[in-house]
């Protein structure tokens, strides 16, 4: 079971939406759904803010220069790369993968690729010292 569920957000949502949505939920990750509802990217805090305050700094790269024309949308600057579970793998496996990787909290997707829940990696310290 993997009831714990990370903030999802819309392709088309914008950063301040994205934003608020990881201040409230007190996450530092997002991941953006398709029309589908399958997980196509993620974005993180970081990443975020780079773009929300990317005006304070000194240097700019060109996503950064771009959005201060435009306002960028989620799937325009998300990590189409991130790491994931499937609900059919072992513990053993999942483990592997958040430590090799250093994923704190690690999604877990079914086999249409829709997100179903989290496995956050501090629970897992957690149940191990019981």
């Amino acid at each position: 079971e993997h009831p714990d569920f990370p903030l999802v957000v819309n392709a088309r949502a914008s950063m301040k939406e994205i934003a608020s949505g990881l201040l409230a939920k007190d996450c530092r990750d997002a991941y953006v759904l398709a029309s589908d509802n399958k997980v196509i990217g993620h974005l993180s805090f970081g990443n975020v803010t780079n773009h929300l305050l990317s005006e304070h700094r000194p240097i700019h790269t060109h996503r950064q220069l771009f959005s201060r024309v435009t306002e960028p949308f989620a799937e325009e600057i998300m990590d189409p790369h991130f790491t994931y579970a499937r609900s059919d793998e072992s513990l053993c496996e999942v483990i592997h993968r958040q430590l090799e990787r250093g994923v704190d909290t690690l999604i877990v997707l079914d086999e249409n690729d829709s997100l179903i829940g989290s496995i956050k990696l501090r629970e897992l310290v957690a149940e191990s010292l019981k």
